[in-house]
């Protein structure tokens, strides 16, 4: 490792664009737990150090806690005898963000309809247009102009 380039904690945060309060933080969680320290203290990132931390930054974005990122780290330490436990973490980890993934494209859906509707609506310059009579429910019409539109 003597050969190896290290980085600072800020040279670390500006690159993965974490606060240097976030690093310290994951560190204090045990989230790096081989980080090392110089003579002075202070820390001291390799490659490999950047690389625990962007996993630990995509887990976060996939909604895993910190303390399941812990937890995973953990094993990781452990060595073979968890890679079961590792995979099972990960395929758990990615079903719940497919579902995830899959409930914000039924919001983008539904949100494309409305911007259609509102922008249809102006150009004819009333929402009377996709309206049932003098109600405010959306016509059958409505949606099938728009199921239409989506198809072709």
């Amino acid at each position: 490792m003597d050969n190896e380039v290290t980085y600072s904690i800020g040279e670390v945060a500006e690159r993965l664009g974490l606060t240097v309060q976030a690093i310290r933080y994951y560190d204090a969680e045990g989230l790096l737990p081989l980080l090392k320290r110089d003579a002075g203290g202070r820390r001291v990132f390799y490659e490999d150090d950047v690389r625990t931390l962007q996993m630990i930054l995509d887990l976060r974005d996939a909604g895993v806690s910190i303390k399941d990122s812990a937890t995973f780290e953990g094993w990781r330490l452990e060595g073979d005898q968890t890679l079961q436990a590792r995979a099972d973490f990960l395929n758990t980890h990615e079903r719940e963000l497919q579902d995830r993934i899959d409930s914000l494209k039924v919001s983008m859906a539904h949100l494309h309809f409305k911007q259609w509707y509102y922008q249809t609506a102006l150009a004819a310059g009333t929402e009377r247009i996709h309206l049932v009579g003098d109600s405010m429910e959306i016509s059958q019409q409505t949606f099938e102009q728009y199921e239409r539109l989506q198809r072709d």
